[in-house]
């Protein structure tokens, strides 16, 4: 302000001095005010810069813990598949173990019937056997 004082004419009016002054005085503020204006505006983009960062990161996190969740889900109905496999083959042995246990019945009871079949061979055998002797005993009897 003091160069541009020097660069007036001394013997100028004061009046004309003072309106000078002023002029400059408020162009300084106008400038500041500008100044302080860009400033202000740099802060706001900066802040909306962070805020959309965070919400770039929020959906992120979203994001991955949606993955996850997914993931969990995945693994989940790949161990219930898993275990239904399991019970299945469960079944499976437990049918084949049955079929066994019944064929293994079903041979016992044939085995007993052919076992019964052979004693009743065998009792009447026997009693052929002893009819024969009877008769040979007769036999001699009538021949005495």
């Amino acid at each position: 302000m003091t160069d541009i004082m020097s660069m007036i004419p001394a013997d100028a009016d004061p009046a004309v001095k003072e309106a000078i002054k002023r002029r400059i005085v408020r162009n300084a503020i106008k400038r500041k005010a500008v100044k302080n204006a860009l400033k202000r505006k740099a802060v706001k983009k900066a802040i909306a810069k962070k805020a959309i960062k965070r919400r770039v990161v929020k959906k992120a996190v979203k994001r991955r813990v949606v993955k996850k969740a997914v993931k969990r889900r995945v693994e989940k109905k790949a161990v219930k598949r898993k275990v239904a496999k399991k019970a299945i083959k469960r079944r499976v042995v437990k049918k084949a173990v049955k079929r066994r246990v019944a064929k293994k019945a079903i041979k016992r009871r044939v085995v007993k019937k052919a076992v019964k079949r052979k004693v009743a061979k065998k009792a009447v055998k026997r009693r052929a056997v002893k009819k024969a002797v009877r008769r040979k005993v007769a036999k001699r009897a009538a021949k005495r």
